[in-house]
């Protein structure tokens, strides 16, 4: 192993949001909460990663950055390499973070009252991208079929042909629920939104996260006619633990819209670079590899050591297995415990800082999601603390 995963790192984390007392009080009421809230790992980042930083701070001039040909071909030789997925850099623009692309792409190519479809339960912040905007939330729900998530595309349908839901927001892996979407679902997704001149817009920060058994299928992996009409949106930050220091690239093949999208960056300064940020995202690219299939086979031992607790220790909880991103979604109703109750059992009596599924849509009622990019013994402790509070 490149990096010990096991290690608990001591370093200052006073700096950081996950750990960090407000958010902490805000989210769960009680700041003294193990914290597996936010989607991040407790993990070294690639050496390969550091040692690029190093370099950076060691030549002690940090003049203005661009995005070199050497990066863009890092990225793209990455997407060969990792997903057999040929993109041209020249249709790569780059902006601070996902969300931000994602909200500037909304304003861009619709106006206020357009409606914007997302798949809940789903990541809170495309909601709040939305509203912010002055757009409105427009929900195709995914519906549970023999205990896996789906699409509901006759919903789906109905909502993209309204003639006033612009756009659609595809979180694929799906965070939270952890769905890998088949070759065959983003057609259909795709064909329904071609169709009723719907853009689609699909996020794949956690596109590097898939466990055995399943396959990563980008958008950007279909025929051209669909590529043309969707916009991919990513960043490494996930993927080699390094969002604190990671931007985001955005990938649209059609020239119009990518032309549109690059004017919108320029025009509001979206796109400065860092050169640590540069420095990272291609030293992660072109030596994370064996580091990232390293956390991924760590991730899936805990995984498997987490269905065996719950199976045997907390028959009342259900696991959703993911099949890609490294959180959790769990199913607590068999409790028959009502939001408030729920919330009480997990941040007080377990004292465990994970988020409620309500966050994500209703949908998420009676549901929690945990990040479990940690060391296996806090993930151990964690469980647990879980037992003793449900069996107190």
């Amino acid at each position: 192993m490149i990096v010990d995963f096991n290690k608990k790192n001591k370093i200052d984390f006073s700096g950081f949001v996950k750990f960090n007392p407000f958010y902490l009080k805000s989210m769960f009421s009680n700041t003294d909460v193990s914290p597996f809230w936010v989607a991040e790992t407790d993990f070294l980042a690639p050496p390969g990663v550091s040692e690029a930083l190093k370099k950076i701070a060691n030549q002690g001039i940090y003049g203005y950055q661009y995005k070199t040909p050497d990066l863009k071909l890092s990225l793209t030789g990455w997407f060969k390499i990792r997903h057999n997925l040929t993109l041209e850099t020249s249709g790569l623009l780059f902006t601070t973070s996902v969300l931000t692309g994602l909200a500037a792409i909304i304003d861009e190519f619709s106006v206020a009252g357009d409606g914007v479809i997302i798949q809940p339960p789903v990541y809170s912040e495309f909601k709040s991208i939305i509203k912010n905007l002055n757009r409105q939330v427009i929900n195709n729900p995914l519906k549970i079929t023999d205990g896996k998530y789906r699409i509901d595309f006759e919903d789906l349908e109905k909502k993209a042909s309204s003639g006033t839901n612009r756009i659609m927001i595809l979180c694929n892996p799906h965070n939270p629920v952890g769905r890998v979407w088949t070759t065959e679902e983003l057609r259909q997704v795709s064909d329904i939104c071609i169709v009723n001149n719907v853009l689609l817009l699909s996020d794949e920060i956690h596109a590097d996260i898939i466990f055995s058994g399943h396959t990563f299928n980008s958008i950007m992996s279909l025929e051209e006619d669909y590529t043309n009409a969707s916009i991919m949106l990513g960043s490494p930050g996930k993927t080699f633990g390094i969002p604190g220091i990671a931007d985001a690239f955005i990938y649209a093949p059609n020239n119009a819209l990518r032309e549109t999208i690059k004017s919108r960056i320029m025009r509001f300064r979206l796109g400065k670079s860092n050169a640590f940020t540069n420095a990272a995202a291609q030293a992660a690219w072109l030596s994370g590899g064996e580091w990232l299939d390293d956390m991924i086979n760590y991730l899936e031992n805990t995984i498997h050591y987490i269905e065996i607790f719950i199976k045997e220790e907390l028959p009342d909880i259900t696991l959703t297995i993911p099949e890609g991103t490294y959180q959790i979604w769990l199913d607590f109703r068999k409790l028959r415990l009502d939001e408030k109750e729920l919330k009480y059992l997990l941040t007080k009596k377990a004292m465990l800082g994970i988020n409620m599924g309500r966050q994500y849509g209703s949908e998420g009622s009676g549901f929690a999601r945990m990040n479990i990019a940690s060391p296996l013994s806090m993930i151990q402790q964690a469980m647990e603390q879980l037992k003793t509070a449900i069996n107190d």
